[in-house]
C-alpha cells in the first residue's frame, strides 16, 4: 500500500501505517520505537503527521491555503480541586523553568522575548492538559493539538537559544529575519529549505567541535579566538534557523 492510499483510507490500519513509516528513508528510530508500543490517540496522531510530511516531501506540490486551526474543547467543567492542582503544578514548573534567567539584567529586546517565552510555556502547558483529557477516539483533535504544541515548541527553543547566548557571550542573536522568500516557487522553497538544513547541521557540528576544543585550551588568547568563532557561527546558524522557520510556514 502507498502512503497516499493509507492516508485516504477509512478506517486507517495502524499496523500498516507503522510499517510504511518504518520502510521510509526518513524514519527516526526513537519515533518508530514509540509507535511500536501500540495504538493510542497520541501515537495515531503522530503517525498520521509523519506520513503526511513524508507524502508531501515526495513531490513539489502547490499547497492548499492552511486553514486557521481552531481547537474546540468540549465544555467539561473540572472540580475546583483538580483545576487548583493543575494551576499549582504549572506554577511550580514555571518557577523551576525560569529560575536561571535574571530578568532585570536582560537588554530590552530580550525582556520582550522573555515575556513571549513565558506565554509560550503557559500555552503549551494548557494544551497538554487538553490533549490528556481527550477521549481515545478523538484522533483528529489530538493531531491538531500535537501539531500546535510542536509549533509552539519550535518558537520556545529559538527564544531559549537567544537567552542562553546572551548569558554566555553578552551579545545578541538575531530575533527575526528580514529575508523575503515570497518570490520563490514551491520547488525553489524546498531547495532553499534543504540547503539551509544542510548548512545548519554542518555549522552546528563545527560549533560542538570548537566547544570541545575550548574546554581543553588554557591559553587566554587561544580561548578568546575560539570563543569569537563560536559566537559568530552561532549568530549565523540562528539567522538561518529563523529563515528556515519562515520558509516552513510557507510550505
Amino acid at each position: 500500500m502507498e502512503i497516499s492510499e493509507w492516508l485516504q483510507s477509512k478506517p486507517k490500519d495502524y499496523n500498516i501505517g507503522v510499517d510504511l513509516y518504518a520502510a521510509s528513508s526518513v524514519m527516526q528510530s526513537r519515533t518508530l520505537a514509540n509507535l511500536k508500543r501500540g495504538q493510542n490517540p497520541r501515537n495515531m496522531a503522530v503517525l498520521i503527521k509523519e506520513l503526511r510530511q513524508l507524502s508531501k516531501s515526495r513531490a513539489y506540490q502547490k499547497p492548499k491555503p492552511k486553514p486557521v486551526v481552531k481547537i474546540d474543547v468540549v465544555a467539561d467543567p473540572k472540580p475546583v480541586q483538580v483545576e487548583m492542582e493543575r494551576k499549582n503544578q504549572i506554577e511550580q514548573s514555571a518557577n523551576a523553568y525560569f529560575q536561571k534567567i535574571k530578568y532585570n539584567e536582560l537588554p530590552a529586546v530580550l525582556k520582550v522575548r522573555y515575556r513571549q517565552l513565558k506565554d509560550l510555556f503557559y500555552d503549551m502547558s494548557d494544551l497538554k492538559f487538553v490533549l490528556n483529557d481527550l477521549p481515545a477516539k478523538e484522533v483528529n483533535k489530538a493531531l491538531k493539538i500535537i501539531l500546535k504544541i510542536e509549533a509552539l515548541d519550535e518558537q520556545r527553543e529559538m527564544i531559549w537559544r537567544e537567552l542562553d547566548h546572551w548569558q554566555d557571550h553578552k551579545t545578541l542573536l538575531p530575533t527575526k529575519t528580514e529575508n523575503d522568500f515570497t518570490a520563490l516557487s514551491q520547488q525553489e522553497l524546498f531547495l532553499k529549505k534543504a540547503n539551509l538544513v544542510n548548512y545548519i547541521n554542518k555549522k552546528s557540528s563545527r560549533i560542538k567541535k570548537w566547544e570541545s576544543e575550548l574546554q581543553k585550551k588554557t591559553n587566554k588568547d587561544e580561548r578568546l579566538k575560539i570563543g569569537q568563532q563560536i559566537n559568530r557561527t552561532q549568530k549565523a546558524v540562528h539567522q538561518h534557523k529563523l529563515d528556515l522557520q519562515k520558509i516552513e510556514g510557507m510550505l
